[in-house]
């Protein structure tokens, strides 16, 4: 199973990011074709890609990977990317299997909004498959922060608007006739 991404035989970060990890490995893993260890040692995925006559031109040494068990039946993989330079390049990714072979995969990934105002972070997306997936919510570059939406997406909950109060206040304090939309981040 080879996606188009990389027909040309290599995998750049975007395949990686969004269909490599997702899908093959994810497969991989359900099959008990691979284990955690190989899920958590990205240098390891070089042999998974070799035997398909895939090179990666992008640096998978630079990925890490941490595993958390979350219960009996889940289990959570957090992988975390070098930084973005581009959209849609991601910061970090999650990925939630269950053992009847459930997975739900979310992405925070860099963004042209934040690109263009320069506020960091970006928007929490995912794939489904070959689906992409944008949950229209905005998080900082932190894995914590990250966490949490991607927790409150699978929970249900609806989004809370956040301002940051310092940056508010100063912008109350300089500008006395009132606060412009335009000068407010949101996450």
């Amino acid at each position: 199973m080879i996606h188009e991404l990389y027909k040309n035989q290599h995998l750049d970060r975007y395949a990686s990011e969004f269909d490599f990890i997702p899908n093959v490995l994810t497969s991989l893993w359900k099959n008990g074709d691979i284990d955690n260890y190989i899920m958590t040692h990205p240098i390891e995925w070089k042999k998974i890609l070799k035997k398909r006559n895939i090179n990666s031109d992008f640096g998978i040494e630079k990925i890490s990977v941490v595993e958390e068990e979350i219960n009996d039946d889940k289990i959570k993989f957090i992988f975390t990317f070098p930084e973005p330079k581009i959209s849609p390049e991601c910061y970090y990714a999650i990925l939630f299997i269950d053992n009847e072979g459930n997975s739900k995969y979310f992405t925070l990934e860099l963004d042209m909004m934040s690109i263009l105002q320069n506020v960091g972070g970006g928007m929490i997306c995912g794939e489904n498959g070959d689906k992409h997936i944008n949950y229209g919510r905005r998080c900082r570059n932190n894995l914590k922060d990250f966490e949490k939406k991607v927790q409150d997406i699978l929970d249900g909950k609806n989004e809370q608007i956040e301002m940051d109060i310092d940056n508010l206040h100063k912008i109350i304090l300089n500008n006395k006739n009132g606060i412009n939309k335009e000068d407010c981040n949101i996450f």
